[in-house]
C-alpha cells in the first residue's frame, strides 16, 4: 500500500488534478464499495464504530458517488455534494489511516468470529481502500 502523496498540497490541485490523486489513491470500484456496504463486515463495523465516525454509510455512499462522477463534472461547489471537499476528506481520513496501519499494524479487533477483518481494515475500506488488495473478501 503506497502513501498517497500530499505534495503539492490537496488544496493547491485543480479539480481534474484531485480527481486523478483519487483516481491513483482509491483501490475498490463502485460495485466492490456496494458489497461491501452489504456485508457482514460493514454491519459489524457500523455496530462497533465510535461515535466520533461519520454517521450510517456515509463515507461508502460518498466514495461511491464520487468514483460515478466523471472528472469534468467534478466542483469546488457547495451544491449538496462538493466533490472536492468529499474527494480532500478522503484523502486526508486515508493518509491517517495508512499511516496508522504503516506504524501499529491492523490491530487485534476482529469483526467477526471468523477474525478475517479487523476494524481498521474495514474503516480503510468504507473510505475506498483496501489496505490488504490481495486478500479475497467478496
Amino acid at each position: 500500500m503506497a502513501m498517497i502523496p500530499n505534495d503539492p498540497p490537496d488544496d493547491a490541485l485543480t479539480p481534474p488534478q484531485l480527481y486523478d490523486r483519487f483516481e491513483d489513491a482509491v483501490n475498490l470500484d463502485a460495485d466492490e464499495l456496494r458489497a461491501f456496504k452489504e456485508s457482514e463486515y460493514n454491519e459489524a463495523y457500523n455496530a462497533t464504530k465510535s461515535e466520533a465516525a461519520q454517521p450510517g454509510d456515509e463515507p461508502l455512499d460518498d466514495v461511491i458517488r464520487l468514483s460515478e462522477t466523471p472528472a469534468s463534472m467534478w466542483r469546488d461547489v457547495d451544491d449538496g455534494f462538493n466533490e472536492v471537499e468529499e474527494a480532500k476528506e478522503l484523502l486526508d481520513f486515508q493518509r491517517r489511516t495508512q499511516g496508522q496501519i504503516k506504524a501499529q499494524g491492523l490491530g487485534e479487533n476482529y469483526l467477526t468470529d471468523a477474525r478475517n477483518m479487523q476494524k481498521r481494515e474495514a474503516a480503510s475500506i468504507r473510505w475506498g481502500i483496501d489496505p490488504d488488495d490481495e486478500r479475497e473478501w467478496l
